[in-house]
C-alpha cells in the first residue's frame, strides 16, 4: 500500500504538467477576444492586423511541432525527469515574454517557446508515467495527466470569462500571467522525482535503477522486485544484442525499418485521432459554431466556460470505468464510432436550426456540442498518448512517440488553417470531413492494432513478434539469486 500510495504522489507530482499544458492551450483563445489586447497589439492604422493576429495564435502549433521533433533526442540524451524539468523552464520563459510582451514580434516570440515547451511536455509526460507505473495501472496513471490536463484548460476558459467582466488596458497581461505559478511548482516538484528506472538501465546506471525500483516499490515482496527488475534487464539485454547487429544506425530511421514500421505507423494513426476526430477544430472555432446557432457576445464566452467542464467530466468517467478495464483497441474503435454519431446528430442539428430562430434547437446544438466534448475525453484524451508510449521498445519509446506527436501536430496545423475557411464555405457538411475520418480510423483500428491492455511494457514486444525473455528464465535467474545470498548468508 504505502509503495503505490508513493508512485501514486510520484503521477500526480509529474501529472501537474498537464495544467501546464491545458492553461497554455486555452488562454490564448480568450486572451485574443479581449479588445484590451487587440487595442494594444494592433492601434489604428496597423497593416495585416489579421495576419498578425493569425502569427500569434499559430505560432504555438509551430512550436508544439518543433517540441515533439526535440523530444526523442532530449528524452534519449537527457533522461525523461530533466526533459521535463527543462521544457517546463522553457514554458516559463515563454510565459514571462508574453505577459511583458511589448508588442507582436516579443508575443510572437513568447508564444513559440511555449509552443515548443508543450510539444515536449505531452509525450515526455506520457513516456515517463508509462515506465513508472504498473501494467494493470498505466492508463489509469496516464488518464490522471489526462484529467489534471483538462481542468487546466477549464480553469483557462473561466479566467477568460471572469476576465471579460474586467476593463482595465492590461487585463490580458494577468491571463497570460495564469500560465506562470503551476509551471514553477512543476520544475520544483521535479527535483525531487525518480529519473525513468528503465532509462536508468537502458543507460547502464544499475546502482541507480535498483535503488529507484526498491525506492517505489518497497512495500512489495523481494520476488516482485527481483522479477521486475531482472524483465527489464534481460529484456533491454536482448534488443541491445540484437541491435549490434543491426546496420540502420539513428533511432528515427530504425522507426521506419520493417521491423518497426507498423509500430511507427499505428502510433501515428493513434495519435491522428486526436486531430481527424474534430475536437481540435471544435475546441478552438467552437465560438463560430456557437454563433451559427444564435448565440453571441458573453453568451460565447459563458458557453465556452461551460463546455470546458465536459473535458474534466469525460476524463473521470474514462478514470473510473474505462481505463485498464476495457481492451485497448475496444476502447479506440468504440471510440470512433460514438464520436462520428454524435457528430452526424450535430451536423443535423446545424443543417435544421443553424440560423438560430429556433431557440430549442440550438439549445439541442449546444447540448450535442458538450457531450461529444465529454465522450472524447471518455474515450480518447488520455488513451491515445498510453497506447502510443506503449506500443514501441524502450530505447524507442522517446522518438517514437515525439513523431506520432509531431504528426499530430502537423495535422493540427492544416486543420486550424482549413477549419474558419470551411465553416464559411460549406457550414454544418464539413461535419462530414470528420465524420468520414472517424470511421476510417476505427476500421483500421480494429482491423490493425495490437492490445496492449494489461501487458508490462517488455512483454508487449512479443505481441509484435519480437524476441522477448521467456518467464522460465526469468524465474531460474530469481533461483540463482536466492541460491547465491543463502550461500553469502552462510559464509557469512
Amino acid at each position: 500500500m504505502q509503495s503505490r500510495l508513493r508512485l501514486l504522489l510520484c503521477v500526480a507530482a509529474i501529472s501537474l504538467g498537464g495544467a501546464v499544458i491545458g492553461i497554455d492551450t486555452g488562454i490564448i483563445a480568450t486572451v485574443i477576444a479581449q479588445d484590451s489586447f487587440n487595442n494594444f497589439m494592433f492601434p489604428p492604422g496597423t497593416k495585416n492586423a489579421s495576419s498578425l493576429l493569425g502569427a500569434i495564435v499559430a505560432m504555438s502549433s509551430t512550436g508544439s511541432a518543433i517540441g515533439s521533433l526535440l523530444c526523442g533526442l532530449t528524452l534519449e540524451k537527457l533522461g525523461r525527469k530533466y526533459t521535463i524539468m527543462i521544457s517546463t523552464l522553457f514554458t516559463i520563459v515563454g510565459a514571462v515574454l508574453q505577459t511583458a510582451a511589448n508588442g507582436v514580434i516579443m508575443m510572437i516570440i513568447g508564444r513559440l517557446i511555449c509552443g515548443i515547451a508543450t510539444g515536449i511536455l505531452s509525450p515526455s509526460i506520457s513516456v515517463y508515467i508509462c515506465e513508472l507505473a504498473r501494467p494493470q495501472e498505466r492508463a489509469r496513471f496516464i488518464g490522471i495527466f489526462g484529467l489534471i490536463m483538462a481542468i487546466g484548460f477549464c480553469i483557462a476558459n473561466w479566467i477568460g470569462y471572469a476576465c471579460s467582466f474586467a476593463h482595465t488596458s492590461h487585463i490580458w497581461r494577468l491571463e497570460l500571467a495564469m500560465q506562470f505559478p503551476v509551471a514553477v511548482v512543476l520544475l520544483v516538484f521535479c527535483i525531487f522525482l525518480p529519473e525513468s528506472p528503465r532509462w536508468l538501465a537502458q543507460k547502464g546506471q544499475a546502482e541507480k535503477f535498483e535503488a529507484v525500483i526498491r525506492r517505489i516499490y518497497e512495500s512489495e515482496p523481494e520476488e516482485v522486485i527481483l522479477k521486475l527488475q531482472l524483465e527489464i534487464q534481460s529484456q533491454l539485454a536482448i534488443e541491445a544484442a540484437e541491435r549490434e547487429n543491426s546496420t540502420l544506425g539513428h533511432a528515427l530511421i530504425e522507426l521506419f525499418s520493417r521491423k518497426f514500421i507498423k509500430r511507427t505507423a499505428l502510433a501515428i494513426a493513434v495519435m491522428q485521432v486526436g486531430i481527424l476526430s474534430g475536437s481540435l477544430a471544435i475546441q478552438n472555432y467552437q465560438s463560430l459554431m456557437y454563433e451559427a446557432l444564435g448565440f453571441n457576445g458573453t453568451e460565447v464566452l459563458l458557453i465556452s466556460g461551460c463546455y470546458g467542464f465536459m473535458g474534466v467530466i469525460g476524463q473521470l468517467i474514462n478514470l473510473a470505468g474505462v481505463s485498464d478495464r476495457w481492451p485497448r483497441v475496444r476502447t479506440m474503435w468504440v471510440g470512433c464510432v460514438v464520436l462520428a454519431a454524435m457528430l452526424s446528430i450535430l451536423a443535423a442539428l446545424s443543417k435544421e436550426y443553424g440560423s438560430g430562430n429556433n431557440i430549442a434547437g440550438a439549445r439541442a446544438g449546444i447540448a450535442f456540442i458538450f457531450i461529444y466534448s465529454a465522450l472524447y475525453a471518455v474515450f480518447f484524451n488520455s488513451t491515445l498518448y498510453t497506447v502510443a508510449a506503449e506500443t514501441f521498445p524502450q530505447h524507442l519509446r522517446g522518438y517514437g512517440t515525439g513523431v506520432a506527436a509531431l504528426c499530430q501536430g502537423v495535422s493540427g496545423i492544416w486543420i486550424g488553417q482549413v477549419t474558419p475557411y470551411a465553416f464559411d464555405a460549406i457550414t454544418w457538411k464539413y461535419y462530414f470531413v470528420f465524420i468520414g475520418s472517424l470511421l476510417a480510423l476505427g476500421a483500421l483500428y480494429g482491423t490493425f492494432l495490437v492490445e496492449t491492455n494489461n501487458v508490462s511494457l517488455e512483454e508487449i514486444a512479443g505481441r509484435f513478434g519480437d524476441h522477448v525473455v521467456s518467464s522460465d528464465k526469468i524465474d531460474n535467474a530469481i533461483e540463482e539469486k536466492r541460491a547465491d545470498r543463502t550461500t553469502e548468508h552462510i559464509e557469512g
